[in-house]
């Protein structure tokens, strides 16, 4: 399918760029401050060098006890006003760094609403977006921004303690460097092979994830109670949690032979040089002071050498992180935006659906097949079939959240893909079988914009139509009450009939042209069902409306009945015109009246 994202890898130094710029717009301090911070660690590790140095000098030139305490006091007041000014500009590092976090995963947040929604909702997005997630850590953006300072502090380091080293013998700093150098390279193989396990990581932490939030939902708390769902839970996440052990283990092997090579080279070289600053001192080459001097610039100067490798190493694996947090933030819509064509004028809307058909990216089953269909202006259509057979896919494609894969579809002879998406969006109201209900007033549920920007007496008007007027007067705030409470403890909870009125009250007030129903009303009862449905009759009068229902019995006001069958359109007609046919939509009706016969018998005995 050709709406499938692309894969796009970006230079280091595009990634830098990147980096900078977006951090930099939202707080351009960050970077002065970070690199402000290096100097102050650096007199920090001269101050330890020094001070032994001095203490020894004071020892071997025999100076009173006076002339040491003084040396250690001017250094220790010294030492503790650096340390300080060091720790409180890495206190507001700290702050900056998990703002720049913060605004990145508001970012991520975004992206997902603004990209097509196939994408979002399909395993390429979501897997996409977890590796996006997991680069928001210490070792990704994190790691990112703090490297360039690290960096500097470490080239700062090597510079003032590679002087010190090189006056006792310049091939020192040969050698050291050289060793790093080895140890780099295994790093760079170590990183390749870890890149390798980013993938299944990814797939395994969104299914996790998947798991650790069901346990948690409160929606399905009766469930899990009910139906004993807690072991079968457990059993998924202990399952899960293996297989993410199972890669973890993996990647940290690959850590510990590469950091096992660095730790052989890295202790032969120092035994090595140790060894020799021993031997030039039992030669009467160099002082006390001078021995401990070199030994301790050259333990630091390694330390420095071996910072800046990690750092360059750490650049690789950073540099792939930010690459998966791009690769998901450049994810292209095939839907036009902003430059796309406007509504047409003319209301109701006729769909025109011509040679349709729908397949999900990197897959083969077909979903719908050639679907030629056109919906008049201000007509009802009922979608119906079994479950499977493509419904709530033509409705997506029609609501403008899918691209057909092939085929177009058509408002008033405009192809809504060159349509602008925004505009195309507002023209639709949908109602879908999963219900959402958002975490604020009754008031901003119903309008869907805050209470300040809200029209009262169309709300007034909404409810009053939706059947919900009485419920919202008897409670103690009315339209401000609250909903959802695990995110407000004083919220109120509304029945499934409740909350169905509620989204039909957001349609009314949504006051779209075009109006979808994808079985809403699943989970009631058939007579509640049907209250709802004629409400919604009554509102789709001058709009072009579709309903899909599982009861067959609910859109028999319908202008016109569609069946969906095995990925194309099997039957159309009134109800009593695919009765008389007596296909497929006639036999589904009479099982299903079996059963509504049926339990309405068992009502009456009961």
């Amino acid at each position: 399918m050709s709406n499938k994202p692309k894969r796009k890898k970006h230079s280091f130094f595009s990634n830098m760029f990147y980096i900078f710029k977006t951090i930099t717009k939202w707080d351009k301090s960050i970077v002065p401050i970070s690199l402000l911070q290096s100097p102050f660690i650096i007199l920090m590790e001269l101050i330890v060098a020094y001070f032994v140095t001095v203490l020894t000098w004071c020892i071997e030139n025999e100076k009173g006890i006076s002339s040491i305490v003084l040396a250690a006091l001017g250094l220790a007041a010294f030492s503790v006003l650096t340390s300080f000014i060091s720790n409180r500009l890495n206190e507001k590092i700290l702050v900056k760094k998990n703002e720049t976090n913060r605004q990145f995963d508001l970012l991520l947040g975004e992206k997902i609403m603004d990209m097509d929604f196939e994408i979002a909702e399909g395993p390429i997005g979501r897997d996409k977006y977890q590796k996006a997630k997991n680069s928001l850590g210490s070792e990704g953006v994190y790691g990112f921004v703090t490297m360039f300072s690290t960096l500097f502090t470490n080239i700062i380091g090597i510079f003032t303690f590679g002087a010190i080293t090189a006056s006792l013998n310049p091939w020192l700093i040969l050698i050291l460097t050289g060793a790093q150098l080895l140890g780099l390279l295994s790093t760079l193989v170590e990183n390749h092979l870890i890149n390798k396990t980013k993938d299944p990581i990814a797939a395994v932490d969104r299914k996790l994830n998947y798991i650790t939030k069901t346990s948690r939902d409160f929606a399905i708390a009766k469930d899990i109670r009910l139906f004993h769902l807690r072991d079968y839970l457990r059993q998924m996440s202990e399952y899960f949690v293996g297989e993410r052990k199972f890669w973890t283990n993996k990647m940290y092997f690959y850590y510990f032979i590469s950091d096992t090579l660095r730790l052989l080279l890295n202790v032969g070289i120092e035994i090595g040089i140790f060894a020799y600053i021993a031997y030039e001192a039992l030669n009467g080459e160099m002082s006390k002071t001078a021995l401990v001097l070199y030994a301790v610039s050259v333990t630091d100067f390694t330390s420095w050498v071996e910072y800046i490798g990690e750092t360059v190493s750490n650049v690789i694996p950073s540099n792939m992180l930010i690459n998966d947090l791009r690769e998901f933030l450049d994810i292209e819509n095939s839907m036009e935006n902003a430059n796309g064509k406007s509504m047409p004028a003319d209301k109701p809307y006729k769909i025109e659906i011509k040679d349709l058909s729908f397949t999900y990216p990197e897959t083969d089953k077909i979903i719908l097949n050639n679907i030629n269909l056109t919906i008049n202006a201000g007509e009802r259509l009922a979608l119906v079939g079994v479950n499977g057979a493509g419904k709530t896919t033509l409705v997506k494609l029609l609501s403008g959240l899918y691209k057909p894969t092939s085929g177009s579809i058509k408002i008033n002879g405009t192809d809504i893909s060159a349509i602008n998406r925004d505009e195309y969006y507002k023209s639709v109201s949908a109602v879908f079988q999963e219900a959402r209900i958002m975490p604020c007033s009754i008031l901003e549920n119903v309008s869907m914009l805050p209470a300040g920007e809200s029209d009262a007496e169309r709300f007034d008007f909404c409810i009053r139509q939706a059947g919900l007027y009485e419920k919202i007067q008897n409670l103690p705030e009315k339209e401000n009450t609250l909903l959802v409470k695990n995110v407000n403890e004083n919220a109120v909870e509304l029945s499934g009939g409740e909350i169905q009125r509620l989204l039909l009250a957001r349609a009314i007030y949504k006051d779209a042209p075009t109006l979808i129903l994808d079985e809403p009303t699943a989970a009631l009862d058939p007579i509640a069902e049907n209250e709802i449905y004629l409400k919604y009759s009554e509102i789709s009068k001058n709009k072009t409306s579709i309903y899909i229902s599982h009861r067959l019995s609910s859109t028999r006001f319908c202008d016109r009945i569609v069946l969906l069958d095995d990925a194309s359109i099997a039957e159309e007609g009134t109800h009593e015109e695919l009765m008389a046919r007596s296909g497929k939509y006639a036999e589904m009706f009479r099982i299903q009246s079996k059963y509504y016969e049926k339990g309405a018998e068992e009502n009456e005995e009961a």
